[in-house]
């Protein structure tokens, strides 16, 4: 590819993701990607990932929340691959709430280059390249998931590219290449790794049908040394995740045996939406859906002229894995996936509906061969002319600007700063808790907390994540009472430094009565700090 193609292809993405993630690419540092706690805890994982690889990267899994306990970041998926991306712009801005926006923005360019680059390899025309790549950044069953970072699948489409690279000539260089990405998108995300690993076996599997000898002494040769070096980082990250399951009892549960017939019709799409509407009124579309499955009428009817009866073994590749990965999500009678559920790497993916990250890919990959089977014997004029009619078709059917964004403001406080000026290591409890019931609203009241907690990067005792330890429920109905002997004797056993009060979470007119409750416990809590409503109070180990 010459380099002003690229200057040109690359320009193409930047600009159409831009555009396509209005109103965050705009404002980047005042909206977070959906609502929610989950949006803020993926936040969260961007700030602390970035400070622990810049500080203490060997420590990276002893995040600093759910304290006392340990590898507390592979609770869920550690996103060290997309912390990795946010180091430069936290760098610049501090703020790892813009850093997790410009990763959302990066990512979706390089699913468009990575398509684009994946059909290339697989011999496509640089117009349905270019359609390839659109059709994997933008499609909902793809794009609609923006807001959940630890879904990333950029790396994918790179790493089957030089897969297929090497299958075609053999050069070991282009296997280090594949297994290099591939401990990238394992590093970025569990999921997209374990998606990865079934792609990665179609397209071996239908080489060996084809003919391709197994030659396993020969591929491991080629794997050698730099191989294994390039897999490392994404082996090691395994031991923490086995560490959490002895320890706190961390499993992938199985949610979902299927997604309904609904969503294979739904999608936040302006277009989809009033194609839907005007359909029938059929039982099954009265559903509520599990999931927005539905990738648009063009990339469909593109993926359907590649198919013929004498087909390419890749294009009975990506038929094959639209079919596995559409399968994986229907539900009884017809399921698999509870079936398969449990094995090796499958088993990291709770809800089946997110096998249509893999599956959008394919039929982009389809789409392209579709294109260059109609367009083939055409002047390349009029074929750029189609390819560039079909790109605006695509983005009108979509695009559903703007995107789902909220006003949204990490709002550390002073008595978090001035924490980050004491001696360290310390460790905190913040205050007021949620009374609610609402798993919500805790999780909400958490995540703020967490937010605070980068503001220091000190150990806290409160969290949300995948999973909770043992026991914690438990400890946060007894902290909620705060203060009282029991809550107290709570955190000075588990060895909490500092208990952080902001009486501004507080109705005023409740204010001077908790005042009063956390003077009356002077011998155990001795304030060390204020700053308008915020207090900070030291726990005693024992009365002064």
């Amino acid at each position: 590819m010459s380099r002003m193609r690229l200057a040109i292809v690359v320009g193409l993405y930047a600009v159409l993701t831009l555009i396509m993630m209005y109103p965050v690419s705009v404002n980047p540092s005042g909206l977070k990607l959906g609502g929610g706690a989950d949006p803020s805890l993926y936040v969260w994982t961007i700030g602390w990932g970035a400070h622990a690889l810049t500080h203490a990267p060997w420590a990276a899994f002893d995040a600093n929340i759910f304290f006392p306990f340990k590898h507390t970041l592979a609770f869920s998926e550690n996103a060290l691959g997309s912390a990795a991306l946010a180091i430069p712009v936290m760098w610049l801005t501090g703020d790892p709430l813009t850093s997790t926006n410009v990763v959302a923005i990066v990512a979706v360019m390089l699913c468009g280059l990575g398509g684009y680059f994946l059909g290339r390899t697989l011999g496509l025309s640089p117009a349905a390249a270019f359609i390839t790549g659109l059709i994997f950044a933008f499609a909902p069953p793809r794009f609609a998931r923006l807001a959940q970072i630890h879904l990333a699948v950029h790396w994918v489409p790179f790493c089957l590219g030089f897969l297929h690279r090497y299958l075609n000539d053999g050069r070991p260089r282009h296997l280090h290449a594949a297994l290099t990405l591939f401990s990238l998108q394992a590093l970025t995300s569990g999921h997209g790794a374990a998606l990865l690993i079934l792609g990665l076996a179609l397209v071996i599997g239908f080489r060996l049908v084809w003919g391709m000898p197994l030659a396993v002494v020969t591929r491991l040769r080629d794997v050698g040394l730099t191989g294994l070096v390039v897999l490392l980082p994404a082996a090691l990250t395994f031991i923490p995740y086995w560490l959490a399951r002895r320890d706190v009892g961390l499993a992938r549960v199985l949610d979902d045996v299927g997604v309904t017939w609904s969503s294979y019709l739904s999608s936040p799409s302006h277009v989809h939406k009033w194609l839907v509407s005007n359909l029938p009124d059929w039982t099954w579309l009265r559903q509520e859906p599990d999931a927005f499955l539905f990738p648009g009428v063009v990339p469909v009817i593109l993926a359907a002229l590649a198919l013929s009866r004498f087909m390419s073994r890749e294009r009975w590749t990506y038929l094959a894995m639209i079919v596995v990965t559409a399968w994986m999500t229907i539900g009884p009678p017809f399921s698999i996936w509870r079936w398969i559920y449990w094995l090796p790497g499958l088993n990291f993916i709770r809800v089946p509906s997110r096998f249509t990250l893999l599956g959008i890919l394919a039929l982009a990959v389809l789409a392209g061969f579709g294109f260059d089977r109609v367009s083939k014997s055409w002047p390349q004029m009029r074929r750029r002319l189609a390819a560039g009619g079909i790109a605006t078709l695509l983005l009108i059917e979509c695009g559903f600007m703007p995107i789902d964004a909220r006003p949204f403001k990490i709002d550390s406080t002073a008595i978090d700063h001035w924490l980050n000026t004491q001696p360290k290591p310390f460790s905190v409890a913040e205050f007021p808790l949620s009374e609610s019931r609402a798993d919500s609203r805790r999780a909400d009241m958490a995540t703020n907390f967490m937010l605070h907690s980068l503001a220091h990067h000190q150990p806290t005792v409160f969290g949300y994540s995948g999973v909770e330890p043992p026991g914690y429920q438990d400890m946060y109905n007894d902290l909620i009472r705060f203060p009282s002997d029991q809550s107290i004797t709570r955190l000075t056993n588990i060895g909490v430094t500092y208990a952080l009060v902001h009486l501004e979470y507080y109705a005023p007119e409740f204010r001077a009565e908790y005042e009063a409750r956390l003077a009356s416990f002077g011998e155990r809590l001795r304030l060390v700090h204020q700053d308008g409503l915020g207090r900070v109070y030291r726990l005693q180990t024992q009365p002064r």
